[in-house]
């Protein structure tokens, strides 16, 4: 007779497998960084043992982030989702106005602009329609992302983080997001460029270094 899993076991399994990928990490990483903090006068090679340790749990928290995303990625796959195909030509890309390649500038612009990530559905339906056009070309571009009024969603969240890591990772030569104000602010966000031009600007700054400089402006 075969052992059925009961709640309370599958509830530990997550609680067990919670601890060991975010909660384990995160704390030691905290750990590493407070010591850094508060003892000012620690040798370099203490220091760098201090850090080393905190980028190994850094690597540990990633893994487990990736782990979550793919999962969530894979639920997404079979669940019921909105049928777009309803409201459109099926030939006709959902997300295809918002997709753009301007080959004499190498540049991939993305348009997210005024749009609400709401669901992991909705995430991976924009994410594979750019995995699909850039793998057509054959080769890696330089990405411009209007995140202009763009919202992501909590339960969002994490497939929008994982997909466009891999966007960077698989496809860009450097990427590089904006955000404008109409009332002409500057965004809180620090990553964020205030306008396109600013980030066009930024590609061809990029273009222009030398390319083993190029990786330490990758963003």
């Amino acid at each position: 007779m075969s052992e059925e899993t009961s709640p309370n076991d599958s509830t530990l399994t997550l609680s067990t497998k919670v601890e060991e990928d975010f909660i384990s990490p995160a704390t030691a990483i905290r750990g590493a960084l407070e010591i850094l903090r508060d003892f000012p006068d620690l040798t370099v090679t203490e220091q760098q043992d201090f850090i080393r340790a905190a980028l190994a749990e850094c690597h540990r928290l990633e893994a487990g982030i990736e782990h979550l995303s793919d999962a969530v990625y894979a639920a997404a796959r079979t669940a019921l989702v909105v049928d777009v195909s309803a409201k459109q030509d099926p030939d006709i890309p959902a997300y295809g106005d918002r997709i753009k390649f301007h080959t004499d500038q190498e540049i991939l612009e993305i348009d997210f602009s005024n749009f609400e990530f709401d669901c992991t559905d909705r995430v991976n339906g924009v994410y594979d329609e750019i995995d699909a056009g850039v793998n057509a070309t054959g080769r890696k571009w330089y990405v411009v992302v209007n995140n202009t009024n763009c919202r992501v969603w909590p339960e969002a969240w994490v497939a929008f983080a994982h997909r466009g890591k891999k966007v960077n990772v698989n496809f860009s030569l450097g990427t590089f997001r904006y955000a404008e104000a109409e009332d002409g602010s500057v965004s809180n966000d620090p990553t964020l460029l205030a306008s396109r031009s600013a980030a066009f600007d930024e590609v061809e700054a990029l273009r222009g270094r030398p390319s083993w400089k190029r990786t330490l402006s990758y963003s």
